[in-house]
C-alpha cells in the first residue's frame, strides 16, 4: 500500500505530567520529556509506516536543526522524506505540549514555514501511482488549499488515487468555503468532533458530517474522543466505541486512528472493520505520550483490537 502524507509536519516536544505551569522562575519535576515527529501528515506517516505502508512525506519544513531533527525522526520510522520541501531561512513547524495528568495537551505552537508549501512542492506522477493521498491540515496550509489543492485532489481522484484529509487547527466558520472545493474530490474526511462542529455549525454530529457530503465527500468519520467514532455515509450512520484504556497523553491519536483506517481499507476490510482498526491504533498510542507511543506493527495492532 503506497500513501503519500501532504501536509502538517510538525515537531512535537512534550513533557508529562504538567499539573500547571509555575509562576515567575519556578521549577516542575515531570516523569518523561519526549521528542516526536507529528502533525495530521508526519504523525499519520509514522503510523502507516509502523503499520506496514510505503510512505511518502510532503510538507514545508526549516532549514534549521528542528527540520533535521523532525527528517531524521520520520526517515528512522522508514518514512521516505526525500520529498519534503525544504524553506531555507524559515524555522521549522514545532509545538510544545504540557501533558495534564489527566492526558488533556494544551499546546503552544510556532507555525514557522507552514503555509509556504506550494503546487510545485508534490510531484504529480508519485500521486498518480500512490493508492492514498493523505492531507493532513489543510486549514493551515495558506494559500496552497485555496489555490492548488483542488487541482491536485481532482487530478489524484483521477488517477484512481483514494483522497483523505484531517484537519489540524480548531474549526472555524470560514473553513467551509475554503474547503468546499477540496471535498468535491475527498473521498474520506476524518475530523474530531469540535472540528466538525466548529467548521459546520451543527451540534449534532450527523447534520455536521452531512454539511460535509453534501459538499462533495464521500464519506464522513467524526473521532469522538473516548466514544470512539461516528461514521456516516452513504449507508446510513454506524457508531463504532472505543476501547477502554488507561489514558497517558491523547496526542496523536486522531492520527493513528486515520494510519489505522487507512490501512484496514488498504487491506480489503469493511469501513466498519477498518474504523475498528484505527479506534485500536488510537487507543494504543493513547496508552503512551507523544503521537508515535503505542503502535508496534499490524499485527500487534489487529491482536490488540481482536480484528483478524
Amino acid at each position: 500500500m503506497k500513501v503519500i502524507c501532504l501536509g502538517a509536519h510538525i515537531l512535537d516536544i512534550l513533557g508529562r505530567p504538567v499539573p500547571d505551569i509555575p509562576p515567575g522562575q519556578g521549577r516542575r519535576v515531570l516523569d518523561e520529556i519526549r521528542i516526536t515527529a507529528a502533525g495530521t501528515a508526519g504523525g499519520t506517516a509514522v503510523d502507516l509506516a509502523k503499520l506496514g505502508a510505503d510512505v511518502v512525506s510532503i510538507g514545508p519544513v526549516g532549514d534549521d536543526v528542528t527540520g533535521r531533527l523532525l527528517l531524521d525522526l520520520l526517515a528512522g520510522h522508514g518514512v521516505d522524506v526525500r520529498h519534503m520541501a525544504r524553506r531555507p531561512g524559515l524555522a521549522t513547524p514545532a509545538t510544545m505540549l504540557p501533558i495534564r495528568p489527566n492526558g488533556e495537551r494544551p499546546a503552544l505552537h510556532a507555525p514557522g514555514a507552514m503555509a509556504t508549501l506550494t503546487a510545485a512542492d508534490v510531484p504529480l506522477d508519485l500521486v498518480a501511482e500512490a493508492d492514498v493521498l493523505h492531507v493532513g491540515g489543510p486549514d493551515v496550509l495558506g494559500d496552497f488549499t485555496r489555490d492548488a489543492l483542488p487541482d491536485l485532489l481532482r487530478f489524484a481522484a483521477s488517477h484512481g488515487t483514494v483522497v483523505s484529509m484531517d484537519l489540524l487547527s480548531v474549526g472555524r466558520p470560514e473553513l467551509v468555503d475554503v474547503l468546499r472545493p477540496a471535498w468535491q474530490h475527498t473521498g474520506y474526511l476524518l475530523p474530531n468532533d469540535d472540528q466538525i462542529r466548529g467548521v459546520t455549525g451543527r451540534d449534532d454530529l450527523v447534520e455536521a458530517a452531512g454539511v460535509a457530503r453534501a459538499a462533495g465527500v464521500g464519506t464522513v468519520i467524526v473521532t469522538t474522543g473516548a466514544e470512539g467514532c461516528v461514521v456516516v455515509d452513504d449507508g446510513g450512520v454506524v457508531r463504532i466505541p472505543a476501547f477502554e484504556v488507561p489514558v497517558v497523553d491523547t496526542t496523536g491519536c486522531g492520527d493513528a486512528f486515520t494510519a489505522g483506517l487507512l490501512v484496514g481499507l488498504g487491506s480489503g476490510r469493511a469501513l466498519a472493520d477498518a474504523a475498528r482498526l484505527g479506534t485500536a491504533a488510537a487507543a494504543l498510542v493513547a496508552q503512551g505520550l507523544g503521537s508515535d507511543a503505542g503502535i508496534v506493527d499490524l499485527p500487534s495492532t489487529l491482536a490488540f483490537g481482536a480484528v483478524a
